[in-house]
Parts: structure tokens; C-alpha cells; sequence
């Protein structure tokens, strides 16, 4: 799809050289001569890669247009990740280049959103939360203080959390996966 280049926003996927990148930064430039531009920061889906691009305010550039499909995650093996299509069942494999720093947030039988451009997948979206059981926590050191605390503690898959000195292994923790940070003790029901 053609849109003009004063419409890029952060968060588009535009084809570039025929190759698809995500906007991460942009500002709309007029100077006092020449022509007003639109200054892109653009990172590439597949391999990551950086790319700063300047469109001009008349250009026209392709927009890609993306299908979310909700999938769940199965297991890995030597090609890859294993995900599940939920509406027809279908499997298919992610290479580990585009799962990246995500992989310590695989969980089976999890819902993940698996982003395709032309039947070809593009990109894995987390859930924002994720509840994980705490693996080790090393013992609470009473202070002299009623201040809360933090201290380091893993989680299921390796996944090292700063969480307060009353969370025990054993216990499950709810996880921001955008910030990977501690959010809630969860209550076993």
C-alpha cells in the first residue's frame, strides 16, 4: 500500500529496497531551503540491522501490510521454533534470528501473536505479562528496616528478576515482558 511519506509513524513497517523495516524514530523536517523531508530511523525485521532514511515530504513509499495470527508455542528443535496455528492447526517454524532475546519467554501451550508479511512470518509478539514460577531465591536476610527491598532471583527458563526479599521458590510471579521486570506475587488458587 502507498502512503505519502508524511504519514510514516513509529511502529510501521515499510518496505525499503525490498526488504521490510520497522519505523523506531521519525521527525518531519522543514528547513529554510530545499525541501521538507521526513527523517527515518528504520530497523530491519529479519536480521535487525539499522538504517537511517530521509523521504522527501512529496515521496511515496510502500507500507506493508502485516497479519497478526495468534499461535502457541511448542517446542524447539535443531531448525528452530515450533509454533501451532490456534485456527487451523497448521506447524510451522521460526528461525532463532527472529525470536531473538524472546526465546527466555517461551513457555509451551502459551499464546503468542506471530506477525506475517506474505505467508512468511516476521515477527513474535510477547504477552505483556507473563506469570513464571521462581526457581531460585536465595534466603531472606531480616534488616533493621521497613523500607521493601529487591534481590535477584531466577525464574523458570533462566530468567533473573530483581523481586522483594518475601517471594520464595516456588512461589509464581508475575513478569512485565517489556521491561522484564518484577509486577505481583500470584496467589495459588
Amino acid at each position: 500500500m502507498q502512503i505519502n511519506a508524511t504519514q510514516i509513524r513509529e511502529g510501521m513497517v515499510l518496505i525499503v529496497d525490498n526488504e521490510l523495516y520497522r519505523v523506531t524514530w521519525k521527525m518531519h523536517r522543514t528547513p529554510g531551503k530545499g525541501n521538507a523531508c521526513m527523517q527515518t530511523k528504520l530497523k530491519h525485521i529479519v536480521n535487525g540491522r539499522n538504517l537511517e532514511k530521509r523521504f522527501l515530504s512529496s515521496e511515496r513509499v510502500e507500507k506493508a501490510t502485516l497479519d497478526a495470527r495468534p499461535m502457541n508455542y511448542l517446542y524447539k528443535d535443531g531448525t528452530g521454533f515450533i509454533f501451532m496455528d490456534l485456527g487451523t492447526f497448521d506447524q510451522i517454524t521460526i528461525e532463532s534470528s527472529l525470536i531473538g532475546e524472546s526465546e527466555k519467554f517461551l513457555k509451551e501451550e502459551i499464546e503468542y501473536q506471530v506477525t506475517f508479511y506474505d505467508d512468511q512470518p516476521v515477527g513474535l509478539e510477547l504477552p505483556k505479562m507473563m506469570n513464571l514460577v521462581v526457581t531460585y531465591a536465595p534466603p531472606e536476610v531480616r534488616k533493621a528496616t521497613a523500607s521493601a527491598s529487591l534481590r535477584p532471583i531466577t525464574c523458570e527458563n533462566d530468567i533473573d528478576v530483581n523481586a522483594p526479599t518475601f517471594i520464595k521458590e516456588g512461589d509464581m510471579i508475575r513478569i512485565n515482558t517489556e521491561t522484564g521486570e518484577y509486577v505481583e506475587r500470584v496467589k495459588n488458587d
